[in-house]
């Protein structure tokens, strides 16, 4: 009896997860058609990595508008059965490839919901899961209603920005005046949503998901949100809860009725939920979506939990769920931290962490040389992991911001985190 062949699928990465992908899907050489980044090529040999697939096709633009007809081709010719995709610009895209071909996965509406950010809030906020006022803008007079209604200050955003990408913040009346003198609605790149500021500490939950319900979350407590990284390059820290703390099981539920009131998303896929905790002790929701968190959380989640949460969505798309082990909880945590360059010139960068929790150290940065900060997050100058091992992750969070402060030195910095905005000088509110 002839055997069915072998299911193909069109995988859109661009994370460094390549030499990964045959450890998930034994049968890559036959199975995996690859459309890649060349960002997550780099310091891969194209010809070796080319042989563990099908198929491997290097894209230079991944932004570019046409690339879906592009896949589409790749589609028809390879007979692909399912689309797989694990960044948070991948999602959407995804999903209209599916529809467009009439394959199973996420649908447009379900990642809608969890990219477009005023679709996504309209129906948490129905859903009577505390949000932050918002409103669509579309005019002048969108804006300057809003902020008599809601005060100062106000945040601006992108509908489907990721890591603050766009972001501004409205102090005053007199930034509003500034803004929209020049402000053009409509225009590519300008914010298309306003929120009230929400007053709170930051904290996350990345996890998986199936069909509305979560299947592993853990909570992790971030002394700064991306924004403060890309306004004031702050640190980009995370550090994860330990299971008694007052706030992890609240968080875990929340983030239960966050992903149970969107779309559901069939099969296992990973997922993130951000939250404010606010003085009145309440869980405000920031943004949730359908992808793990960036920066180094993938493999501290892994280190920690024993899921790699990009090849569990991976499977979890491919329609083998069931392959996706979730072991029990270790009670083991980590933490990392990403240092952002500053607007100067770096004059020292420390070479290595005397820190005793350290697990790993990377200087990236160049010395002597200057930076402009950034518009998004990027490129950082140093990356750190860390054990986390007390109750009190605040004062272990701190230390280690305390060191970096003490030992990287700057140039002529410009816009350092004032102080009203530093862990050391707001208590948690937790």
């Amino acid at each position: 009896m002839r055997s069915s062949p072998a299911p193909v699928f069109l995988v859109l990465n661009t994370k460094k997860i390549l030499d990964r992908l045959p450890e998930w899907f034994p049968e890559a050489r036959q199975e995996l058609i690859v459309v890649s980044s060349r960002g997550a090529l780099d310091g891969t040999d194209f010809r070796t990595m080319a042989r563990q697939f099908r198929h491997l096709h290097v894209v230079e633009d991944f932004e570019r508008l046409s690339l879906e007809d592009d896949l589409v081709m790749l589609c028809e010719r390879f007979g692909v059965q399912r689309i797989l995709s694990t960044g948070e610009r991948d999602v959407l895209r995804a999903a209209r490839l599916r529809e467009r071909l009439g394959l199973p996965g996420q649908s447009v509406e379900a990642a809608t919901a969890y990219r477009d950010k005023y679709v996504m809030k309209t129906i948490l906020g129905a859903a009577g899961v505390p949000v932050a006022p918002m409103r669509r803008l579309t005019s002048v007079a969108d804006l300057t209603e809003f902020a008599a209604e809601a005060g100062f200050p106000l945040v601006l955003k992108r509908l489907d920005a990721g890591g603050s990408n766009g972001t501004q913040v409205l102090w005053e009346e007199a930034d509003l005046r500034q803004f929209t003198r020049t402000w053009v609605p409509g225009q590519t790149g300008a914010p298309q949503l306003v929120e009230a500021w929400v007053e709170g500490d930051f904290y996350q939950i990345n996890g998986l998901m199936d069909t509305g319900k979560v299947l592993l979350g853990q909570a992790s407590y971030h002394p700064y949100s991306d924004w403060f990284s890309v306004a004031y390059d702050a640190p980009g820290m995370s550090g994860m809860l330990p299971e008694e703390h007052p706030l992890t099981e609240r968080l875990r539920q929340t983030a239960g009725d966050v992903v149970a009131a969107l779309p559901g998303v069939p099969g296992p896929c990973a997922f993130q939920v951000e939250f404010f905790h606010t003085p009145d002790d309440r869980l405000v929701v920031c943004e949730a979506a359908s992808r793990m968190g960036g920066s180094m959380a993938v493999d501290t989640h892994e280190a920690t939990l024993g899921v790699n949460m990009h090849g569990a969505s991976l499977l979890g798309q491919a329609g083998r769920g069931d392959q996706v082990r979730i072991s029990p909880p270790t009670g083991l945590r980590q933490g990392y931290s990403r240092f952002p360059p500053a607007r100067g010139v770096l004059r020292h960068l420390p070479s290595k962490c005397p820190l005793p929790r350290t697990l790993s150290y990377t200087a990236l940065g160049v010395v002597g040389r200057s930076y402009d900060g950034s518009s998004a997050l990027g490129p950082s100058i140093a990356d750190l992991v860390f054990t986390l091992s007390g109750s009190d992750i605040v004062s272990e969070m701190r230390e280690v911001e305390e060191w970096w402060d003490a030992n990287v030195v700057w140039e002529g910095r410009q816009n350092p985190v004032p102080a009203r905005w530093k862990p050391a000088q707001r208590p948690l509110s937790a």
